[in-house]
């Protein structure tokens, strides 16, 4: 590797999906890491870019099993044929939508319980700097009030591999499931990212994927452009990674101000700003609570009470007619009424 360029971050796109666009990916260097082509960024974190693969977090254990991978490094993909969500439920995956992985910092409060909530935390913070207003249904589903109800925007999933801790992402920028397509009794519709292609948002990004390059070779990319097939397809591609390029940049920052310079009250008490739900009565399905610091299921599958925030572990505090509860785990919905 060029010494004058080793310490900086890699865009690494594998081999396969970069010929299947030569014409645009013909001018990056194939020598940086084997099985990808690469050039240095002007980002701050590697960012590895697939094709079509089973999945961002399949591809996230492959790469940490090679020690590719550093913190806030990060793998996003075109399609992914088995994306999975929570208990290894399958994810709906669709074209023209966000699915990457995260590596997250290896430290508190990702190194205990309280990480799935923080890392929702990051990622709504992260998305409000954008422009994009979202809430967190918890601990960390990404949701936005639609035409006066909610829906499911995206969702995070926290793998763990060889000592580092993933987030892997997805966001319906483009397209989401069906309701009949959803599993048995869910809560809440899925939903696309409001405003996400309004033209102004979409040459946004598309310049943060270029000025991410050094100018020569953004020139050339661009100029490259008019011998692609399906060009309008790949340039959402292109938009798309801007918007992950451009979202890791803010991840990075809301860590660095929220969360690495502030104690748990502090994190916890921003949680709360972005807590769906908040002062409402809800239903938790398949309830956890957590007693004398041990995990417990309760004795009923459901549980009713009143959001009121989060604990210092990041466990959902229930006002409910047994008193104060910590919940750890379960399905949260609204009760109508």
């Amino acid at each position: 590797m060029d010494r004058s360029i080793q310490n900086k971050a890699l865009c690494c796109v594998e081999q396969d999906f970069a010929r299947e666009h030569n014409a645009f990916f013909s001018s990056w260097m194939g020598c940086l890491l084997p099985g990808f082509l690469s050039v240095p960024l002007d980002f701050g974190h590697d960012v590895f870019v697939f094709g079509k693969i089973t999945s961002t977090l399949d591809a996230f254990h492959e790469l940490s099993g090679r020690g590719k991978l550093r913190e806030f490094s990060s793998i996003v993909c075109r399609e992914q044929t088995s994306g999975r969500g929570q208990l290894r439920r399958k994810w709906q995956s669709m074209r023209d939508n966000l699915y990457t992985a995260l590596v997250l910092p290896d430290a508190a409060p990702f190194n205990t319980d309280a990480a799935a909530p923080a890392a929702g935390l990051l990622f709504a913070q992260a998305l409000e700097n954008l422009g994009f207003a979202v809430e967190l249904k918890w601990p960390n589903d990404l949701v936005q009030k639609q035409d006066g109800r909610y829906v499911k925007i995206g969702g995070i999933l926290l793998e763990q591999r060889g000592g580092q801790l993933a987030a892997g992402t997805g966001i319906n920028l483009a397209a989401c499931p069906d309701d009949s397509l959803l599993r048995d009794n869910f809560f809440i519709s899925a939903g696309r990212l409001a405003g996400f292609w309004e033209k102004d948002r979409q040459k946004k990004f598309l310049d943060i994927f270029y000025n991410s390059l050094v100018p020569e070779l953004a020139k050339s990319c661009q100029d490259s452009l008019q011998h692609l097939e399906n060009t309008e397809k790949f340039i959402r591609f292109l938009i798309i990674l801007g918007f992950w390029f451009a979202l890791v940049k803010e991840i990075k920052l809301c860590y660095e101000k929220t969360i690495l310079s502030c104690n748990t009250h502090t994190w916890n008490a921003a949680y709360k700003k972005y807590l769906a739900f908040l002062g409402d009565t809800v239903l938790i399905k398949d309830a956890l609570v957590k007693q004398d610091a041990l995990f417990a299921e309760t004795g009923s599958a459901d549980l009713e009470g009143q959001i009121i925030g989060l604990g210092q572990e990041g466990e959902l505090l229930l006002s409910s007619c047994s008193g104060l509860m910590c919940i750890v785990g379960g399905s949260v919905t609204k009760i109508k009424g």
